[in-house]
């Protein structure tokens, strides 16, 4: 075990000792737990490639055949009067989508306080983002994969945030260090920020919320990001519809330092249904990705079509039992396979095919 995640694992146990000590006083603390475990079986069997197209699909990044272990989450949450907080810190494969440079499977995802003025929330420290349908926990999102919305989309926001209400509308408004929370010179440098914005309405059981960011992520980096979504629970059914676009300038440097210059639309919709103890849920999305240079934005992905399936059945109250299908179809050969050998486009496919199942332990909220 690293240091940093040594340091991780005592300051979760000190959180958990605290919220014990606590549990009586107003407003908790309160404790909350939650562990996802799966496996991941590619059809293609691609031959132990990583590549860009799986990352932050899946547990491990890529789609080959393993065992991951997705996600342990510890949380703490409560309020003192008119202060409200909340921290939660991930360890296992998923952990480092957070980017926060503690450990590869180590994170502090969030670690916040807020104040109620009455008018306004005022709130500090590191946030969720506004942006997206799907987060971070497994338990919280209707698939084991995730949509390739979400590999474009931040997950917190070292920051302040201001949050109200106007009328039916909530707003928000934040300024960050950056894009993502990671400190790497480019994402987080010491004089260029992050402007967030975020609005949104209720009707019935539905909702729709508009949210941008704009980030100077440095000198020679710029990226803009608009994110609109839908989405409801008429039980037993569930929904949501929501488009991404992003645009990422990369502009001035000089050799050999290389800038990202990307251009992202994505259209994502999902629909689910919960009967007893059964759940089915389908997602559908097209993405459409243009990139002439940069490292993490690497091609060109015209017409990215992807279907998933999943189905769940809950075992015990908190503990569900998952099994995925999904398929991905390109206009050109981006996914690995084991079929053919040699420098792309030799070992690649336009087609993938993914199976997976997952175990998920979530005793405090349950999976909808």
């Amino acid at each position: 075990m690293s240091k940093a995640s040594l340091a991780a694992l005592v300051a979760a146990t000190t959180l958990v000792g605290a919220a014990a000590v606590a549990e009586a006083d107003e407003g908790g603390p309160t404790f909350t737990f939650g562990a996802a475990t799966s496996y991941v079986f590619d059809i293609n069997q691609p031959d132990d490639q990583f590549t860009h197209e799986n990352q932050k699909l899946y547990a491990d990044g890529e789609s080959e055949e393993s065992f991951n272990i997705d996600l342990v989450q510890l949380g703490v949450s409560g309020s003192r009067g008119i202060v409200s907080y909340g921290t939660k810190i991930d360890f296992g494969d998923w952990a480092d989508m957070v980017a926060d440079n503690i450990d590869d499977e180590v994170a502090l995802q969030e670690l916040f306080l807020t104040i109620d003025t009455g008018p306004v929330l005022l709130s500090a420290g590191r946030m969720p983002t506004p942006i997206g349908y799907e987060v971070l926990e497994p338990w919280a999102n209707p698939n084991i994969s995730r949509s390739r919305a979400w590999f474009y989309q931040p997950i917190s926001h070292d920051g302040v945030a201001i949050a109200g209400g106007l009328g039916p509308v909530s707003l928000m408004a934040a300024v960050a260090n950056g894009m993502e929370v990671a400190d790497d010179g480019i994402n987080n440098p010491d004089d260029e920020y992050a402007v967030i914005a975020s609005a949104g309405t209720s009707f019935g059981a539905n909702e729709l919320r508009l949210s941008a960011i704009y980030s100077d992520e440095s000198d020679e980096v710029r990226f803009f990001e608009l994110n609109a979504l839908l989405s409801g629970s008429h039980k037993p059914w569930r929904y949501g519809l929501e488009g991404t676009w992003l645009d990422g300038d990369g502009h001035g440097g000089s050799l050999p330092v290389v800038r990202p210059d990307v251009t992202v639309l994505d259209a994502t919709g999902y629909g689910g249904v919960t009967w007893g103890s059964w759940s089915g849920d389908l997602r559908l999305s097209y993405t459409d990705q243009e990139a002439t240079n940069g490292s993490f934005f690497d091609a060109n992905h015209d017409g990215i079509v992807s279907f998933t399936a999943t189905g769940g059945y809950e075992i015990v109250e908190g503990v569900v039992l998952r099994l995925e299908y999904r398929v991905d179809k390109a206009d050109n050969d981006i996914f690995d396979d084991h079929d053919s050998i040699g420098p792309p486009p030799a070992g690649q496919s336009d087609l993938i095919n993914v199976v997976q199942v997952q175990l998920l332990w979530t005793p405090a909220t349950g999976l909808h």
